[in-house]
């Protein structure tokens, strides 16, 4: 039979039971948190539909190259080169089958980390602000909704149903604040080099902490010189090897067209201020705003001791309330907007998930800026202070629900869309059954296949070849899979040249055709 301690509460020091496990979650929040990602992860796995999105089958591929000795690795097809994600592909190559399936669940536990993260980072800064203790998980709350109903180019439920990067991304940058706010410096620097590995834009960030670490605490040298090294040899060194280009992933970057128009920057801004709803911005400002009253006299405590950086770190170290963490939250993602737009003036595409990392900051901030709002109206009411200040948290967010409710209809569609998709692409896999497999379907070296580029990644997969032999364009004579003109397919894949089609098999919603010139016939390497 388990056994129940005893705590007490600080405010009333009412005594309560408290299971073990509830103390050792409370003492251990980063576990508790990975442990409770992980759980949820598998089980979304097993419940939701489950199938990677062009990019991460990409990484997929990749990762099976590396394993299977008939297939050469070659990263020049595809999207832009990312570290961490063919780190893990690599690993997952070797179950075979399994690996797309093996990365989406890899990619949730991310997603589930960073609702967590924004939680425990409410919790964090309630605490400090002396809030009482519903406050915490209501911010927190808010704070995952704000996140879930980020919108990019497409919702957070996308990325997280397809298996994207940016949702690892979110989890992984929000551990990695938590664990430097509460001095766990090796696993914030270690969380933060994963972060560089996934998007350049954390490298500054790195940077200033590696060299606070290196200066501060000697133990952590190595660590930061490794974690500095890793970044290099991991963007660099695998496309170099496999292309011979190192700097691959800038150059499909750089030419990347992000559609940014004209006035380049106004479009990027744009971009940002729309990540999230109005008043998970709104909120954020006024969080900040509250930071900077609050914290009159600690800023002015700072203002004094500049000139000497020992004097302003203990300054810092020392402080007990939340401002630090509210202003350091708030020059975060101010921080991360201006590395975009520095990237994005060196012709980046300044796509708008680049902000990702900034936003989630900004939905942290927005949490703590309602329920400090609320807990100073719900004040004004003696005796039933927390009902009010409930009352007035559900009225802001039930008075919000305009900005949210689009964004919440296309976060419902993403769950059908996955399914459909999974769908689809079991139906790619079929039909190279029915074909009679990869031999007949390229039979010759320089044998192609066209589909749309959104199933592009899939269907090498599927197939058991590279990118290159899977066309999104096709130039010269092959076969070509053509699907239901949507969202998940794209329409049929464009082909350059005049051209004649032979049906050769129908399964499910692909239409397999030989395509050869115009009135012709196809060769020995047109295949099945």
């Amino acid at each position: 039979m388990p056994v129940l301690t005893v705590s007490e509460t600080p405010r009333t020091g009412t005594r309560l039971a408290e299971h073990p496990s509830v103390r050792w979650g409370r003492e251990h929040p980063f576990a508790a948190a990975m442990i409770i990602s992980v759980f949820l992860g598998l089980l979304s796995g097993i419940v939701w539909p489950t199938i990677p999105s062009y990019d991460p089958f990409s990484w997929v591929v990749w990762g099976h190259e590396v394993s299977d000795p008939n297939i050469p690795f070659y990263v020049g097809n595809g999207p832009s080169w990312k570290p961490l994600p063919f780190f893990f592909t690599t690993i997952y190559g070797l179950f075979g089958t399994a690996a797309p399936w093996l990365w989406v669940v890899t990619a949730r536990i991310g997603g589930f980390a960073g609702l967590t993260g924004a939680v425990r980072l409410t919790l964090l800064i309630s605490r400090r602000a002396g809030l009482p203790a519903w406050a915490g998980w209501v911010g927190g709350l808010v704070a995952i909704a704000g996140i879930v109903l980020t919108w990019s180019e497409s919702l957070w439920t996308y990325y997280f149903f397809r298996g994207t990067s940016e949702v690892l991304l979110i989890g992984v940058w929000l551990w990695s604040i938590e664990r430097l706010i509460t001095r766990h410096h090796w696993q914030a620097y270690m969380l933060m080099a994963a972060e560089g590995l996934m998007r350049p834009e954390a490298w500054p960030f790195m940077l200033v902490y590696g060299a606070y670490l290196f200066w501060k605490h000697p133990g952590m040298r190595i660590w930061v010189v490794l974690a500095l090294i890793a970044q290099p040899v991991g963007w660099f060194v695998p496309p170099w090897i496999s292309t011979g280009q190192p700097f691959l992933a800038a150059t499909h970057a750089s030419l990347y067209n992000g559609q940014l128009g004209p006035n380049w920057l106004a479009t990027l801004l744009s971009r940002g201020e729309s990540l999230q709803s109005l008043p998970t911005l709104g909120l954020a400002i006024l969080a900040v705003g509250i930071g900077l009253w609050k914290g009159r006299g600690f800023l002015r405590a700072l203002a004094g001791r500049w000139r000497t950086p020992n004097a302003v770190i203990a300054r810092i170290a020392s402080e007990a309330s939340e401002v630090p963490i509210v202003l350091g939250l708030g020059i975060g993602a101010l921080g991360w907007w201006v590395v975009v737009i520095f990237e994005t003036a060196d012709h980046y595409p300044g796509l708008q998930r680049f902000f990702l990392p900034g936003s989630v900051m900004i939905c942290v901030l927005s949490g703590y800026g309602l329920v400090q709002i609320a807990t100073w109206i719900g004040r004004l009411v003696p005796g039933r202070a927390s009902l009010a200040g409930l009352l007035v948290a559900a009225i802001m967010c039930v008075g919000s629900w305009h900005w949210f409710a689009q964004r919440w209809t296309w976060a419902r569609a993403e769950e059908p869309l996955a399914a459909t998709a999974v769908t689809r692409i079991d139906a790619l896999g079929r039909s190279v059954t029915v074909l009679g497999g990869l031999k007949k379907i390229l039979p010759c070296a320089g044998s192609v296949i066209t589909i749309n580029h959104s199933l592009q990644t899939a269907m090498a997969w599927e197939l058991g070849t590279d990118l290159a032999k899977v066309q999104t364009v096709l130039t010269k004579p092959g076969l070509a899979w053509v699907g239901p003109w949507d969202s998940i397919d794209g329409g049929p894949p464009p082909i350059a040249f005049k051209f004649s089609t032979h049906t050769v098999a129908t399964v499910g919603p692909w239409s397999i055709q030989q395509v050869f010139p115009y009135h012709g016939k196809p060769n020995a390497c047109v295949g099945a």
